[in-house]
């Protein structure tokens, strides 16, 4: 009997054959190993040489096209270049940021970064940490101002955060019309509070936001400074929905109040934010909690299986999102 051909929707790249095929275009000699670190949105792969470690990602096919992947590979060597503390994206040997991939579920794209200095804390974060990654994410967007890009990204507005991720969650749970009537009406009423805050769209309260930033997505040396990496949520949007962003996180890592506080006070001992800013914060951590819902709903039947979206699941988000 003839085998059948059939589709791939997310492969898994073997390490050895990114080490032959890929890092050989890299300024990288000596590797010792290639290994896969995580999965997620994207594959995330550790590459350790005799003297240093870097970070490989290979982009998933459908969630980032080539000119938002080169937005935020740009951006980054543009802070880099600035002094900022970030994981940088290494130059190949042809001066190309991307190696393309054939995959078989279609082009895929890698980029290899700097590793963080340090090692990350997640909701062991203290109020130090807390403080000085405030005042680092402050930095970022004041050299932010001056950076500009060909390339484009979707905006972290309401039609991104909000309506985007209401299409991704609502399919899984039509049989919830109750839940998804509330839904939507908060969806309403956050961008009703958002439009009644008048945030201009002009620096510094408007510009490019990293997206994600969490005591997860940065490393602290010894001495608490950190270095910050994945940018892949990166936009243009209002700076307080980035202040938003690392709240919500915090939030659900249960990271005490006060250390949470010390980040927003790291924060604005750099860049001091505007009454309407603050205010508008905790309606931002709730478009928060539900950009995460639609990011983790739209990644269903390749990254995540259907068996991870029960009922618990929306229970679960349901409650917090009424909680904020």
């Amino acid at each position: 009997m003839s085998q059948l051909l059939i589709s791939v929707i997310h492969s898994i790249l073997d390490s050895e054959a990114l080490i032959d095929t890929v890092l050989r275009h890299y300024p990288i000699s000596d590797i010792r190993n290639c290994k896969l670190y995580k999965r997620g949105l994207n594959d995330t792969y550790l590459v350790e040489t005799d003297q240093q470690r870097y970070i490989l990602r290979v982009y998933r096919r459908g969630w980032r096209n080539k000119q938002e992947i080169d937005f935020e590979l740009e951006l980054l060597a543009f802070l880099h270049e600035q002094k900022q503390s970030v994981a940088y994206p290494i130059v190949r040997k042809d001066g190309v940021l991307t190696t393309e991939i054939a995959a078989p579920e279609g082009t895929r794209y890698v980029a290899v970064f700097s590793y963080a200095a340090g090692h990350a804390v997640n909701e062991k974060l203290d109020g130090i940490q807390s403080y000085r990654l405030g005042e680092a994410l402050a930095k970022i967007h004041q050299t932010l101002d001056k950076f500009k890009s060909s390339f484009t990204r979707p905006a972290l507005k309401s039609e991104y955060l909000l309506d985007w991720s209401l299409e991704a969650i609502a399919p899984l749970y039509q049989h919830r019309k109750r839940d998804m009537n509330y839904l939507q009406k908060q969806v309403d009423k956050i961008k009703k509070q958002l439009e009644e805050f008048k945030l201009p769209l002009l620096a510094p309260a408007y510009g490019i936001c990293v997206g994600d930033v969490h005591s997860g997505n940065a490393h602290f040396t010894e001495h608490n400074e950190p270095t910050l990496f994945d940018f892949d949520q990166c936009g243009y949007g209002w700076r307080a929905f980035d202040i938003a962003k690392f709240l919500h996180v915090a939030i659900r890592m249960k990271i005490d109040v006060s250390v949470r506080n010390s980040f927003l006070e790291g924060y604005q001992s750099i860049r001091k934010l505007s009454e309407n800013e603050l205010s508008s914060i905790p309606v931002f951590i709730k478009a928060a909690h539900i950009w995460v819902m639609g990011i983790n709903t739209n990644a269903v039947g390749d990254v995540l299986p259907y068996g991870w979206f029960t009922e618990e699941w929306i229970d679960e988000r349901l409650a917090m999102l009424k909680s904020l």
